[in-house]
Order: structure tokens, then C-alpha cells, then sequence
């Protein structure tokens, strides 16, 4: 039998791009500590799929899961705590098969589950904070300014980005962050064209706005909701990271997935 990528659903194949994605940041970051939080979070999150699997009545697709814990590999930092990772994967599987609005997550489990790891530690006297670093997200600097991973990137957002039809978020999200930095430098005593050089050639914006934000099942599919969802990830991302709230990254992917979830309540509603 002939394999063939292209013929893969849009789920298996952003699972493919995702398994080389991480494969790389592996094999550029390889130590002990990686493999152990890889076995933490694409290992658990199998373990815990085929449990959950087994407790609840709803079908699961396992690549749905090989996303989101590859996601939590690439975000949350490796070698700090080793049950750091599990806590988030943990997480991440309850929010997936047991927290649902009309057949969907509410939020993207892979930002929520972080943010609910970072938030339930935080409860805990003497532990340190989970390192949400987004070490994977930005690997392999090359000589001439960019890296793998935004290669790795741009391959991905123009070979098959596309099937998401998820444009508008993309280009609204970016948009409107590279004119929030500019105004916001230009007015301030700290000049921005560093922020915005090295902002759009690390390839961890991107990162952010063709995966975490794009999420097909938490991000809206007409193009005006869209614009507005990457307008207000954006906004979100921009004020809080200024005002020094850490993981702003995460807290924006998931305030832009509530107010996804917002405009369908009043929707369903005006219609009934």
C-alpha cells in the first residue's frame, strides 16, 4: 500500500507535521530529561486516552490526543519536575473527553491544562511554578537569522495550514500584534523594531497563531468571527504580555476560545 500524506484527513496530517515538529525539537534538545518528559506526555496522555477511553461513552480520535500532549511537550519546559508534565497531560485528557459544549472542547485543552497546572500549584506552599517556556515552539538557530522550526513552520502554514480555512485568524492575529507593538514602542522611550524583528522572525508567534489559536474545534469558522477572534487574541496577548501577567500567550488563546463560545451562546439564543 502506497502512502500517501496528502490523502490524510486534516487531523492525521497536522498529528504527522506535529510528530516531525517534535521529533526535531528532540533531537536538537536531546538529553535524559527530554525523553523522560516526552514518556510524560505523549506516553501518559495514550495511557490515559485508552483509560478514559474505557470510563466515558463518547468516541475519541487518538490523534486528537497525540496533538495536544506533543502540544504540552513543546510548551511546558522539561527537567524542572517530572510530575509537572503529567499534572498538565492529566488535565488536558479530563478537559477533552469529559468537558465539552455541543460536541466541543470549550477551550484548547493543551493552553487550558497548562494554565490549570500553573494556577492549581500555585495553591501549594514551597513549589516552584511550572516553566511554561515554549522551548519547543523555537529550536535550531540557523546562520542566517531564522530556524528550523520557523522553516518547519512556513512549510506548514503554506502546505497545509489551509485545509483549517482558518486565514482570518491568522492574519487578524498577526495584523493586529505587529500594529499594537508598533504604536505602543513608538510611544514609549523603548524603540520596537527589535521587538517586532525578532517577534517576526522567531518562529514562536507563529507557533501561537497556526496552532494554538487556530485550533479547528475552539476557534470560529466564519471569516468575520474570525478577524474579531485574532483581533482580541491579539489585544489580550499584547496587553497582558506589557503588563508583565505571565503566560499571556496562554491566557490569550483561551480568553479568544471563550469569546468564541460567547458568540455561539447568542446565537443559539437569538435563533430560539
Amino acid at each position: 500500500m502506497q502512502f500517501n500524506i496528502f490523502r490524510l484527513d486534516p487531523i492525521r496530517r497536522f498529528a504527522l507535521f506535529l510528530i516531525i515538529f517534535s521529533g526535531l525539537a528532540l533531537g536538537y534538545n536531546f538529553s535524559n530529561d527530554v525523553l523522560l518528559h516526552l514518556a510524560s506526555t505523549l506516553g501518559f496522555g495514550l495511557i490515559l486516552f485508552w483509560l478514559f477511553s474505557r470510563i466515558s461513552t463518547k468516541q475519541k480520535n487518538v490523534w486528537d490526543t497525540v496533538i495536544t500532549t506533543l502540544i504540552i511537550f513543546l510548551l511546558l519546559h522539561y527537567g524542572a519536575n517530572p510530575f509537572y508534565p503529567l499534572i498538565a497531560t492529566f488535565f488536558a485528557l479530563t478537559l477533552k473527553f469529559f468537558i465539552e459544549w455541543r460536541g466541543s472542547p470549550v477551550v484548547n485543552p493543551a493552553a487550558a491544562a497548562l494554565l490549570l497546572t500553573a494556577g492549581v500549584l500555585a495553591l501549594i506552599p514551597g513549589l516552584d511554578q511550572p516553566f511554561i517556556s515554549w522551548w519547543g515552539a523555537s529550536f535550531w538557530q540557523l546562520p542566517f537569522g531564522l530556524s528550523v522550526s520557523f522553516i518547519l513552520l512556513a512549510i506548514w502554514i503554506l502546505g497545509g495550514f489551509y485545509v483549517w480555512r482558518k486565514w482570518a485568524i491568522f492574519f487578524g492575529f498577526l495584523l493586529t500584534y505587529f500594529l499594537l507593538v508598533l504604536i505602543f514602542y513608538s510611544i514609549s522611550d523603548n524603540p520596537g523594531i527589535g521587538v517586532l524583528q525578532f517577534a517576526f522572525t522567531d518562529s514562536t508567534v507563529f507557533f501561537l497563531a497556526s496552532i494554538m489559536l487556530s485550533e479547528p474545534k475552539t476557534s470560529p469558522v466564519l471569516p468575520w468571527k474570525q478577524g474579531a477572534y485574532g483581533f482580541l487574541a491579539a489585544l489580550t496577548f499584547h496587553v497582558l504580555a506589557v503588563t508583565g501577567v505571565s503566560n499571556a500567550a496562554l491566557f490569550a488563546v483561551v480568553a479568544a476560545n471563550l469569546f468564541n463560545n460567547s458568540l455561539k451562546a447568542s446565537i443559539k439564543k437569538s435563533v430560539a
